[in-house]
């Protein structure tokens, strides 16, 4: 596949935005790829308030719109990071026919028609006492006497939970940009897939061995249960494209040029 019909649309994970993919995005666009990253509904440039996302279909719909968008005539390579890992399941059974390879980095790829409470054990490895579930600072968008509309992470707590790795300046540029997840994305978002349609895309699992957000055990159950095709190991923390972005490039490439011949 020519370089000019292979299209990269990248999913950033909670809290952040597409903003985490600009090293990524510089070095893809230096091949001739052209690439997309996308800020899901609150996040990054949004100018949705996040208190007022009530749900997973709402906050996918930027990502749905650009692959919607994208002609037949090209092919998508798709990376999602963290909780971009909800909107990767969704779009690989929505638009299959469009996706040549899936590339999840450090991803909370979603269990078949459950959501994480609906899995304990899943639910227990990412959130119950993990130094993350520690951090998040609940906000009361409706008020005290209701469930939490958003979560926080303090800005002193982001460099050693996501950022542990990466230069200064770009810890600084995470503190000023970062901004608070929908509680009912979290909790709430379930995707329905079949072999059909999600089984035939064929995905790749990046684990980051020194990630402190998800934690190494918890990307090794998602990768228990979860189609991949192969799994490729970083020594990186939560965020290799940006604290290794020219290996993760690499990794990228590699990739592209073995499942989508987008390197030939």
């Amino acid at each position: 596949m020519a370089i000019e019909r292979l299209h990269w649309v990248l999913v950033h994970g909670a809290w952040q935005g597409a903003w985490m993919y600009y090293k990524t995005m510089a070095l893809l666009q230096q091949e001739g790829y052209k690439v997309t990253a996308v800020d899901l509904v609150s996040c990054g440039t949004s100018s949705v308030d996040p208190n007022t996302v009530t749900d997973f279909k709402t906050y996918n719909e930027p990502l749905v719109d650009v692959l919607n968008a994208i002609p037949d005539t090209e092919q998508v390579v798709l990376v999602a990071q963290s909780m971009g890992g909800f909107s990767m399941t969704h779009a690989m059974e929505q638009f299959s026919h469009k996706i040549v390879l899936a590339i999840a980095v450090a991803a909370i790829l979603l269990l078949n028609g459950a959501s994480i409470d609906d899995s304990p054990t899943f639910s227990d490895m990412l959130f119950k006492d993990t130094p993350i579930s520690k951090e998040m600072i609940p906000n009361f968008g409706n008020g005290p006497k209701n469930p939490p509309t958003t979560f926080s992470i303090d800005k002193e707590d982001l460099p050693n939970r996501f950022y542990h790795a990466v230069l200064p300046e770009d810890v600084v540029l995470a503190q000023i940009l970062c901004r608070p997840v929908p509680a009912p994305v979290i909790r709430g978002a379930v995707v329905n897939y079949t072999p059909e349609k999600h089984g035939t895309v064929p995905s790749v699992y990046i684990k980051c061995l020194q990630d402190r957000a998800v934690l190494p055990a918890a990307q090794d159950y998602i990768i228990e249960h979860t189609p991949q095709e192969e799994v490729i190991e970083m020594d990186t923390d939560h965020t290799p494209m940006l604290s290794a972005p020219k290996e993760l490039h690499q990794i990228l490439m590699q990739l592209a040029k073995k499942y989508a011949h987008g390197g030939e």
